[in-house]
């Protein structure tokens, strides 16, 4: 069977200063994929009849590659197949075309859980069996976890804190998972701002320059809900020539909830090709850079 093809229409709506599509709204486009092969290929109404007897089917893991920008007018196809049918859980891989190009690649895990007790139930088999047809294989390993912090040298850690609020939330109460990538963006945004010292306004229009992310993945252990209080620490897990990796683990009353990295590019946006990170910016990120333990 051919993978399940949804398209999606690039909107001024969905653009950053840059110009180009602001990733959170990727994964938006990712659950929308996801929720219409649902309704579409396997059932009607799929999530609400699953919700009507307390099953659920969050998002755990999601990692998603970008590979050239999508701007205004671009017409995005997204075509999913299934990498890993589980016991309980279902991992996707979604492939984003426009053009006649890859413009970004994604893996994405989701799992049946009840609602009542957040436990994975096993995937009906008549459910399976629907499922099954779309199974295409496309990844060699699972999709990986991400690791905990290794033990290292202290590094700085810039901390933020963001109030989990109504607009946040799905119709179960709890964080859509879109919506934490925004709040990832935006703790780097504060760091730029408050630890760095360059806001992404003066950056992105008046130095014409951009970090925009190219690849980057997030865990999720435990839903967040409206009036908790998500703090995200951000330490920097590698400063390369022109690229740097973030590392955030976003906690609620000391616990871990989320783990997300991302990669991004230093970038002119004159020309969107990579150029170096400024000598003075590198070392503005240098403190926070986690070394090996000894190192």
């Amino acid at each position: 069977m051919k993978p399940f093809s949804l398209e999606h229409a690039i909107r001024f709506s969905h653009c950053d200063p840059g110009g180009i599509v602001y990733f959170p709204h990727f994964f938006e486009m990712i659950y929308v994929t996801v929720e219409d092969w649902f309704d579409r290929a396997i059932e009607p109404e799929f999530e609400s009849r699953l919700r009507s007897r307390q099953i659920g089917f969050p998002t755990v893991n999601t990692q998603c590659a970008f590979y050239r920008p999508s701007r205004v007018g671009d017409r995005l196809s997204m075509h999913l197949s299934i990498a890993r049918l589980g016991r309980s859980s279902v991992e996707f891989v979604l492939s984003g075309r426009a053009g006649g190009e890859e413009r970004l690649r994604a893996r994405h895990l989701i799992a049946l859980v009840s609602l009542d007790t957040l436990r994975a139930i096993p995937i009906p088999e008549e459910l399976r069996a629907r499922m099954a047809a779309y199974v295409a294989g496309g990844a060699d390993a699972p999709l990986a976890r991400l690791p905990a912090p290794a033990p290292a040298r202290p590094a700085r850690v810039f901390p933020t804190e963001y109030p989990i609020r109504f607009s946040h939330c799905d119709p179960g109460g709890i964080v859509h998972f879109p919506r934490f990538f925004d709040m990832i963006n935006a703790a780097a945004e504060d760091w730029f701002g408050e630890a760095l010292g360059i806001r992404f306004d003066a950056m992105h229009m008046g130095k014409r320059l951009g970090v925009p992310i190219v690849d980057t993945q997030c865990e999720f252990y435990k839903p967040c809900r409206i009036g908790e209080r998500l703090v995200l620490e951000l330490s920097v897990a590698r400063l390369g020539r022109a690229s740097f990796e973030l590392t955030l683990s976003g906690k609620i009353d000391g616990e871990e909830r989320i783990r997300a990295r991302n990669v991004r590019a230093m970038m002119s946006l004159e020309t969107y090709r990579a150029i170096p990170i400024p000598d003075d910016l590198r070392e503005l990120m240098r403190p926070y850079v986690a070394a090996p333990a000894g190192a």
